[in-house]
């Protein structure tokens, strides 16, 4: 009797973990939700910092059979479409409003693994901060694909952005490298890549760093600081 009345209270602690693991939603899908965000990209060859605001949209949410097919808009006009299941995010399709396009593959999971139980795992990704800064490689922006390794790095309670405090946190970081040639004058470039994220249940992604790092003085290092300002 003892026993079972133990086994019973175990199954319950158990239903209510799962319960609320299950209830946790680190990339909200409801039509209509809005993110603001500041960005601030700069660059080691000049010194300077380029700000500008970026404006997300849930724009459009229809049920796929089981899964959730959701549009996200961006105020430079850039267009993302995901498909959502029970466990993980797929990139479903993109367009950009920008020209320089998208090498890395258009369909691919974002996020395997919805509730984070996973603690590693690859998404193919692509350069989107280096360019040139002096002649001959002046505006030379290189477009290499590589594969990039998450993982969990920490979980946080609760987490401060821009003043704001938010909670049940997750911190995700991604490591990858890849080369390319700018000029055949000066061979193979190699680059290092750094992301991390900070995705907060029923907020998503409050806060993002993203470094590429190059071995060229014509490129430099690069540095994205992506924060939330505001979320409804």
């Amino acid at each position: 009797m003892i026993m079972r009345n133990i086994i019973y209270s175990i199954l319950f602690i158990l239903l209510i973990v799962s319960c609320e693991f299950n209830s946790k939603d680190y990339f909200p899908s409801l039509q209509g939700l809005k993110w603001l965000y500041s960005v601030d990209i700069k660059s080691s060859y000049t010194g300077k910092n380029h700000t500008k605001r970026v404006m997300v949209t849930n724009l459009n949410v229809k049920k796929k059979g089981e899964n959730i097919e959701l549009s996200k808009l961006y105020s430079d006009g850039s267009y993302y479409t995901y498909e959502i299941d029970k466990q993980k995010v797929e990139r479903k399709s993109v367009i950009l409003a920008f020209g320089e396009g998208i090498v890395e593959p258009v369909k691919k999971i974002i996020y395997p693994d919805l509730f984070f139980k996973q603690k590693k795992w690859i998404v193919k990704e692509q350069l989107f901060l280096v360019r040139g800064f002096q002649p001959p490689l002046l505006n030379v922006k290189p477009s290499s694909k590589f594969e990039m390794v998450y993982e969990i790095k920490k979980r946080y309670k609760k987490y401060k952005v821009k003043g704001l405090l938010y909670k049940d946190c997750i911190e995700i970081e991604g490591k990858g490298k890849t080369d390319f040639i700018g000029d055949n004058r000066y061979g193979s470039i190699n680059v290092d890549i750094n992301n991390i994220e900070v995705l907060c249940n029923n907020v998503g992604m409050v806060k993002q760093v993203r470094t590429e790092n190059t071995t060229a003085s014509a490129f430099g290092n690069m540095t994205l600081v992506k924060e939330l300002m505001s979320f409804n």
